[in-house]
């Protein structure tokens, strides 16, 4: 069986003490969302690949009429995680935002809905980095006290990194803004009064 990213996130988070589907997918929601989201519709299925594959046990975990299962990684799982965490291949950066999609295509627009553009990009990015600093950060440092360092470290890497683009969006702007004010005024033919 081949495993993948979202296997080995599953495989981590069963490490770190989720035990159920729901438990990875709000763990995750509170730490990788902004590097890596994992919806409900792709972790079960996730579960059940490694389930078949023995590198996760299932037990029922009901509580009264509602059915639950409980996860646990098996020997054989903690080897396969570790041994990706040791491999020396890394698969190249796969960055999946919108923003950058929209800056891409950002030159349909008249210069000043670009301008608008950047500056949403850049509040977008300001905000996550805030978000990172004062949500995510706080739950990895708690972590750190249990002898998991690397959550808060990527935490603030992800922080650091939102706060890089809104700082580079935030030239850009400028850059924008000076252009405009350089050029003559000319109507936009597309934009209604």
């Amino acid at each position: 069986m081949k495993l993948t990213p979202p296997s080995f996130l599953v495989l981590g988070m069963l490490r770190l003490g989720a035990r159920s589907g729901y438990a990875i997918k709000k763990t995750a929601d509170l730490s990788t969302r902004n590097f890596w989201p994992m919806s409900l519709a792709q972790v079960y299925p996730e579960l059940a690949r490694l389930e078949q594959a023995g590198l996760v046990t299932r037990r029922d975990d009901s509580h009264g009429e509602r059915a639950r299962s409980a996860y646990k990684m098996t020997e054989r799982g903690e080897q396969t995680l570790l041994a990706w965490l040791r491999s020396p291949k890394i698969a190249p950066a796969q960055v999946r935002d919108e923003a950058l999609v929209r800056l891409f295509f950002a030159d349909a627009l008249p210069p000043g809905d670009q301008l608008e553009l950047v500056r949403r990009l850049r509040a977008c990015d300001g905000t996550v980095a805030n978000q990172i600093r004062t949500e995510i950060i706080p739950l990895a440092d708690q972590a750190n006290q249990h002898d998991l360092r690397f959550p808060a470290i990527v935490a603030r890497l992800s922080a650091d990194l939102h706060a890089y683009a809104a700082d580079w969006l935030g030239q850009l702007e400028q850059d924008l803004q000076a252009q405009i004010e350089a050029s003559p005024q000319v109507p936009d033919p597309t934009r209604q009064p």
